[in-house]
């Protein structure tokens, strides 16, 4: 359900001394604030692997701001993270925070900058997890204001095209769908027994998103708090508003196995036609390609129509012989 979440903790300046000391952080051999704080945060990690200082800030008042980001999963060392988790990891937080200052009372007025929801799903066999990325080349290029990124640079600045992962981005959510062992590897990192073969779909919110969702004219009212975003309920929403628009409902097929779908259902001989048709525009193009030659609510209409007889809108290449006819939707919410 979650996977990470950053927060902002106001802090008397007493205590951040306290903290670089801690660590044995001179701040006087560093001629820039945020190379100390670079140190502190590897001083950090290397005791408290779940735990990270992003950023330190001097506020007007004299105190400051502590900028945490902090790793559920690494924390509970383990996969899934429920519901029900939410007293453990405030208990750990509160641990964190006595050990540091010697009391846990800045927890009490944090603010939550960013949470990262995610669901894993397991694909066990490679070939399947190939033809999932490669079905993922079709899909949308933009969905509420999120585009699909498709190229990034490797550490030398060279474009390279990502493979193992998508991601679709705006100023104030994110969306990354990536094969989580592949990432394991790319950064040389062990791979948990929870993480192996899986798919992770990871949905980023970030400070301006919860900034509007705090709003009471135009937003939810929800405070910028852990515990209000510790939710299955929420999470499931934001999977449902944000995820499912752009992977869409139905399984993998080719156009032969779809086809049978389609004579098989209860719609006309003329709308069978033209479900084919519409599968094999995307096909040819990308989910967006129907678009230029019909109406937006046409165009809606037919996704909702083929994701309803289980089929979703992107299919598998005929022309691919070492790809399987079918492949199961691995998200489900």
């Amino acid at each position: 359900m979650i996977h990470t979440f950053e927060m902002m903790l106001l802090v008397e300046y007493s205590d951040i001394q306290h903290l670089f000391s801690m660590y044995g952080v001179n701040l006087n051999k560093y001629d820039y604030f945020g190379a100390a704080v670079t140190k502190l945060k590897g001083e950090v990690n290397k005791k408290f692997p779940a735990y990270s200082v992003t950023w330190i800030s001097c506020r007007a008042d004299g105190n400051w701001n502590l900028h945490l980001k902090v790793d559920v999963v690494k924390m509970l060392d383990k996969g899934e993270i429920l519901e029900e988790d939410y007293d453990l990891v405030e208990s750990d937080l509160r641990k964190f925070l006595i050990r540091h200052f010697g009391h846990s009372m800045y927890f009490d007025s944090h603010t939550l900058k960013r949470i990262d929801y995610k669901m894993d799903v397991v694909v066990p066999n490679p070939k399947d997890r190939e033809l999932l990325f490669h079905l993922l080349e079709k899909y949308t290029a933009k969905y509420a204001y999120k585009r699909k990124i498709k190229w990034g640079k490797d550490e030398n600045g060279n474009p390279i095209k990502y493979e193992t992962s998508q991601y679709h981005k705006c100023n104030s959510v994110e969306l990354n769908i990536y094969d989580k062992e592949v990432e394991r590897i790319a950064n040389g990192e062990e791979i948990q027994s929870y993480e192996e073969n899986v798919v992770r779909y990871e949905l980023r919110l970030k400070n301006s998103h919860l900034n509007s969702m705090k709003r009471k004219d135009k937003g939810k009212g929800r405070p910028k708090e852990l515990r209000s975003y510790f939710s299955y309920q929420l999470w499931k929403a934001y999977m449902e508003k944000h995820v499912l628009p752009i992977v869409h409902r139905g399984d993998y097929y080719k156009i032969t196995e779809g086809e049978k779908i389609i004579d098989n259902s209860h719609f006309s001989k003329n709308k069978k036609d033209d479900l084919r048709a519409f599968l094999v525009q995307i096909s040819k193009g990308s989910i967006d390609t129907p678009k230029k030659h019909m109406s937006k609510p046409t165009y809606r209409k037919y996704l909702r129509d083929i994701e309803s007889i289980g089929i979703n809108p992107i299919l598998i290449p005929k022309n691919r012989t070492d790809f399987p006819n079918c492949l199961k939707n691995p998200f489900k919410v």
